[in-house]
């Protein structure tokens, strides 16, 4: 066992302090997954790791003021939490960082394919909304999606009315992309709900971007009407 222990022990010493990992997170065979259990569990009685919830821990930092164990940040809250529900952070937390809105949430929204009801992780308020398009595997694209999300979301950015938050989008994330990134979102803008398709098409007009514009507007049904909130200038 002493052995076996010492193995599990040095590969969580390998997991940087503050990060949230799971049994996934350490290699062991299927059938010591009890004896893993009662390896953390005395990590936990002995405070060398703090439980998040059930099968989640991490590696506590020692405050360098003597303020003691560090609790883990919001952060590495929120990046456990998009890993273990396959999703990824949305709404007003997200639109605040993209300097859409000034105010700060209350509740944290993240995007996942089968949304699930409204829960609490420690001091966190989740809810759960529906997400178009899959996990996105790299940085690029997931700004690019959130994008999206904010012109989904155009009428219900808080502290911003339609109108500010089409001229804010468009000018820091739209009208700064490359011609592959526009390509990019044009593509990703197809899983979209026409709506969104219709307001980006206007944005990609405004920047004289008139075939990917042209691209859009081909998805489109003719006959459909939109009630924007919004003037193009």
């Amino acid at each position: 066992m002493q052995p076996f222990k010492s193995n599990i022990v040095k590969q969580i010493e390998t997991i940087p302090e503050g990060r949230i990992f799971t049994f996934a997170d350490i290699t062991f065979p299927r059938d010591k997954f009890a004896n893993v259990a009662v390896i953390l569990s005395q990590l936990t009685k002995e405070q060398k790791l703090i439980r998040v919830e059930r099968g989640a821990y991490y590696r506590p930092k020692q405050s360098s003021l003597g303020l003691g164990l560090l609790p883990v940040y919001q952060d590495e809250q929120l990046s456990y939490l998009t890993r273990k529900l396959g999703g990824y952070l949305t709404g007003a937390y997200v639109y605040n960082k993209m300097s859409l809105t000034q105010q700060v949430p209350s509740v944290i929204t993240i995007a996942m394919r089968y949304p699930v009801r409204p829960f609490r992780f420690r001091k966190l308020s989740i809810e759960c909304v529906k997400a178009y398009i899959d996990l996105p595997g790299d940085n690029e694209t997931l700004h690019l999606i959130q994008i999206l999300d904010a012109i989904k979301d155009l009428k219900y950015i808080p502290g911003a009315s339609p109108q500010t938050a089409y001229e804010r989008i468009f000018s820091l994330h739209v009208s700064v992309l490359s011609k592959s990134k526009l390509e990019r979102i044009v593509s990703l803008a197809m899983a979209y709900p026409p709506r969104v398709r219709k307001i980006l098409s206007d944005m990609l007009e405004r920047g004289n971007n008139q075939d990917l514009r042209e691209q859009l507007i081909g998805m489109i049904c003719p006959t459909t009407r939109f009630d924007l909130s919004y003037k193009i200038s």
